[in-house]
């Protein structure tokens, strides 16, 4: 965790127009990396709380300008969190219009590519 500043991370998130999409996948990069190597989940979750990442994250699958290999790494990031901590599953469901977001994605997607698997294994996650 060291060197990583969790409040410009989730203002990175935040971003997503033009060229601040860069800004916005480097974050989701930099999170997903924090949480796959997190050898203390607690203290992990001490700097980037699923209650405010969780709607951040959200917000990207609404965001319907968000290219595929954003909410491909944006899924994997959600994937993380839930593989943890099914309490993640409610945050998702009470950020209005991101489970019919994430759904919505995943119908538009092309099954055979990486991306969709992801949404997938998402899906999988929030209703199992």
């Amino acid at each position: 965790m060291d060197g990583i500043d969790p409040e410009t991370l989730l203002e990175w998130l935040q971003t997503g127009i033009g060229d601040e999409r860069d800004l916005q996948l480097m974050a989701l990069e930099q999170l997903c990396m924090l949480l796959l190597m997190a050898d203390n989940i607690d203290r992990c979750f001490e700097s980037c709380p699923p209650r405010t990442f969780i709607p951040a994250l959200c917000k990207i699958f609404i965001d319907e300008t968000a290219p595929d290999n954003v909410l491909e790494v944006t899924a994997r990031a959600i994937t993380y969190y839930l593989d943890v901590s099914n309490e993640c599953t409610r945050r998702i469901t009470q950020v209005d219009g991101a489970v019919k977001a994430i759904c919505a994605r995943l119908a538009a997607a092309e099954m055979s590519d990486r991306s969709s698997k992801d949404l997938g294994r998402l899906i999988d996650s929030i209703y199992f």
